[in-house]
This record gives structure tokens, C-alpha cells and sequence, in this order.
């Protein structure tokens, strides 16, 4: 279980999403009750690395955790995440359940999961190399309407395979709920650090998902663009930049782990089963 010894903690959410920075206030006031400083940052593209606290509340959905995550950087934090999104995978609790959700955070009943995150080098052909911080995936995508493109993947000096048509993905454990599970990738339990290698529409129908240990880091090479002159290579779907035909695109483990805070250490099969009603399991209550 995770520690209750909290003195202050970073409320986080993004100001222009309807109600969120009047939740955000109104459960600063909770915590300052019980006399734990309360930080709210409503800002968000504003860093967290910088900012001391003991643990972070995120209001938002799956994409707020997943930047929170990357605006961490170096300093992760235990990580809460409520559910004001949609369908709200990795946060642990609905918005209704908010108080709860403190309640336990204060009284140290939530489990801390360590979940691998990666770091993505684009070598792009001409121009200087570009890094970001990821929890969830890494995609190269043809760029609209521009034909089949190529990308062959390495994993050292073995090749994993060449892909041809929409593009791959590359996603962690905690990516393959996401795009990878909706283009037919496998699901990875959360605490495996390895990555599944999804095509996207192939061209071939010996393509297949593969899950595969990242080891010493895999590299993704951008051999064809089809019609347009460039593809996309998009982390987290969130950060997206441009890589022509000859572009390398590294991924590797990042030294830091995303400090995941759930209501139990099955929670994760049990969403399986409620959100997803994966494989026929029972849902809960059933």
C-alpha cells in the first residue's frame, strides 16, 4: 500500500475543460482542512518536474494522466487519477467518487503500481534529433490520405519485421488497452516492461502482433512515405512530429517509472471486465 505521510500534494486538471478548476478548488479546501497543503495547476502545459509534493491528484481522463506522466519527467510521483474523461481506463476512480478517492489517498489504502515508461529519439533526415518522455505508445502513420507507407523494426541487430501499410504501433503494457488493442493488438498485464508491435491495416496477411521484451531499446526506421512526403510519428497521441523516408526512430526504457495509484492490486482486470467485458469475464457484482 502506499504511504499516508502527505504534506503536500499537486492538484492537477486542465483550466479550460467545463468544471475542472471548481473541483480542483473546492477539494483544495479539503485537503487544507485536514491540514495538507494543497498546490492546484490548472495550466496544462505547465512543468511538474520543478514543483514539490508528496503525490498528484489528476482530474481528467487517460490523456491527462498520460501527460501528467511526462511533465513529471524525472521527478514521478505517486499519481492519482479521476475519472472526468470518458472512458477513464487508468484512472482509478469516477468524478462522483472523488471524496473517497482522497479519503483513502489520505489514509494510505491505495496501491502504488511502478508501470514502465520510455524515452523516443526521432532522428529525423535533416534537422537536430527530437526526445520525449512516454507511457503508452509510439505510432508511425502514413500522414492522411498518402498511401502505404514502410517501417522496418529492429531490435538490436535482429530485425522484428518490416510493415507495410498504415503504419505500426509500438505500445508498452499500459498502451495496449489503448490503439494497439483497438487495431487487434494482444493486452499486456501492467507490470511487464515489454512492447507489442501492432500493424496498422498491413498489406500483408502474414502481419501479425508481437509482444516482445524492449531489452536494449528498438528502432523503428521510416523506409517509405507513400504519396506524401513525410509520415507521422505521434507519442502518447499527444506529441506528433513529422519523419520523412530515412527517419530513425529510437525507443528505449526510461530510467523512471510512472507511480500508479489504484484502488487494488486486481483493479486492473477487474476495469477489463467492467469496461471492456474482456473475453467473457464476469463482471464484478455479477
Amino acid at each position: 500500500m502506499a504511504e499516508p505521510n502527505i504534506r503536500r500534494v499537486l492538484l492537477v486538471g486542465d483550466a479550460k475543460k467545463g468544471g475542472t478548476a471548481e473541483v480542483i478548488s473546492r477539494h483544495a479546501a479539503w485537503f487544507d482542512e485536514r491540514g495538507i497543503e494543497a498546490l492546484q495547476i490548472t495550466d496544462r502545459e505547465a512543468s511538474l518536474h520543478d514543483v514539490g509534493g508528496d503525490v498528484v491528484v489528476v482530474w481528467g481522463g487517460d490523456g491527462s494522466l498520460l501527460a501528467s506522466a511526462r511533465r513529471m519527467a524525472e521527478h514521478q510521483r505517486p499519481t492519482l487519477g479521476i475519472n472526468r474523461g470518458r472512458l477513464g481506463f487508468l484512472t482509478a476512480f469516477e468524478d462522483e467518487q472523488s471524496e473517497v478517492a482522497l479519503e483513502r489517498l489520505v489514509a494510505g489504502e491505495l496501491y502504488e503500481e511502478q508501470r514502465m515508461m520510455f524515452r523516443c529519439e526521432v532522428d529525423p533526415v535533416d534537422g537536430a534529433a527530437k526526445q520525449t518522455l512516454g507511457l503508452n505508445d509510439v505510432v508511425v502513420s502514413r500522414a492522411g490520405a498518402g498511401g502505404m507507407i514502410v517501417v522496418r523494426v529492429r531490435r538490436g541487430e535482429a530485425e522484428i519485421g518490416t510493415y507495410r501499410g498504415d503504419g505500426v504501433i509500438a505500445a508498452t503494457a499500459t498502451g495496449s488497452t489503448a490503439y494497439s488493442m483497438a487495431a487487434g493488438g494482444p493486452v499486456l498485464a501492467p507490470d511487464l516492461d515489454a512492447v507489442v508491435l501492432t500493424p496498422l491495416a498491413s498489406h500483408s496477411l502474414s502481419a501479425h502482433p508481437v509482444a516482445l521484451s524492449i531489452c536494449a531499446g528498438l528502432e523503428l526506421e521510416v523506409l517509405e512515405t507513400g504519396d506524401m512526403p513525410y509520415a507521422y510519428c505521434i507519442v502518447d497521441g499527444q506529441v506528433q512530429m513529422q519523419v520523412k523516408a530515412g527517419s530513425r526512430i529510437a525507443i528505449e526504457t526510461a530510467p523512471m517509472r510512472f507511480r500508479h495509484l489504484t484502488q487494488s492490486p486486481t483493479q486492473f482486470f477487474e476495469v477489463l471486465a467492467e469496461k471492456f467485458g474482456f473475453a467473457g469475464m464476469t463482471r464484478p457484482g455479477r
